[in-house]
């Protein structure tokens, strides 16, 4: 009876705001990857399962040829998973396979050589460190309990992403001098593995080099950040990337007209960001695409969430 209410208000949703919309959905790590901020694995499958029983799952690239045409069908959903972390295919990837689905996956490319990235290396040290308190640009932080250790995490992680790729090496050594944690276990996609998701139907798209917040660095580095991050990953599948995804993703605070220009002369044909909303005009959003995902975890109120965003 729940799911005959709930498609039912889905539907008039739909019909009501939902022509030739397209909403994008955005994930990062699930499951038990060691990040105590990762979505739980469970929680991931329902998403799926949701997806499937109320909306038309469809892959990225074929939901822009379709909704440019004018003829995208009410509903239509894109999966997408940022950053390139190799529970994308030992977790993620599986569960697109159970439930028949796509998604495309929008990789940093340092990950192939460093087996991590930044953020990945920060949540080691400090979730691992056998130290009880820790100093981090001149704030103390107990690590007596779990709990402390995560909030010393969400906070360390917000106090070093808005600095350059230069100063957020520099804070990151400090935090490795000061835990002695230097080893780090692989934590990234392989090259291999991220062929076989593309031989699979994935989409692979480019999430720059080593994932700053563009509006943060010189005009030179952004460039390099999103050419190489392109170069890369074509080098790997053989084939063009024609989709870009900007770290962090927030116009204004984290990239601007001057990197969506960027992205422009790059030759990719899209691009995403992660400010909430649907696709309605590649003309004039095509570079800037909105995307978002609720996080609820009972079946009415993430749908309900889902068909809302087709109002705007």
């Amino acid at each position: 009876m729940i799911t005959l209410f709930i498609k039912a208000l889905v539907d008039s949703f739909l019909w009501c705001f939902g022509k030739n919309k397209l909403s994008i959905l955005t994930y990062h790590r699930v499951g038990g990857t060691g990040d105590a901020l990762a979505m739980d694995e469970r929680l991931f499958e329902l998403h799926l399962i949701w997806i499937k029983r109320y909306l038309r799952p469809i892959n990225l690239a074929e939901g822009l040829a379709l909704q440019a045409k004018g003829i995208l069908p009410r509903g239509s959903v894109a999966i997408t998973v940022d950053d390139g972390y190799v529970d994308s295919y030992n977790i993620i990837f599986p569960l697109l396979k159970k439930h028949n689905l796509k998604a495309t996956f929008f990789i940093s490319t340092i990950g192939f050589e460093n087996g991590y990235l930044w953020d990945e290396k920060v949540a080691f040290i400090i979730m691992k460190t056998k130290l009880t308190e820790l100093i981090f640009d001149n704030k103390n932080y107990s690590l007596l309990s779990d709990n402390e250790r995560i909030t010393c995490l969400t906070d360390c992680l917000s106090r070093i992403k808005y600095k350059t790729i230069a100063e957020r090496d520099a804070l990151i050594e400090q935090l490795v001098i000061q835990s002695q944690q230097k080893e780090m276990p692989q934590q990234f996609l392989t090259k291999e593995q991220t062929v076989e998701l593309y031989k699979a139907g994935m989409g692979i798209g480019s999430h720059t080099h080593t994932h700053p917040i563009l509006l943060k660095e010189s005009a030179g580095i952004a460039l390099e950040e999103i050419k190489q991050s392109k170069h890369i990953l074509e080098g790997i599948i053989n084939s063009p990337i024609d989709y870009f995804a900007y770290p962090n993703g927030k116009f204004g605070e984290d990239f601007d007209v001057t990197h969506i220009e960027m992205v422009k002369k790059c030759g990719f044909l899209a691009a995403l960001s992660t400010d909430k909303g649907v696709l309605k005009d590649q003309k004039t959003d095509g570079f800037q695409i909105k995307r978002f995902t609720p996080w609820d975890e009972t079946e009415l109120k993430f749908v309900l969430r889902l068909a809302l965003n087709y109002c705007q």
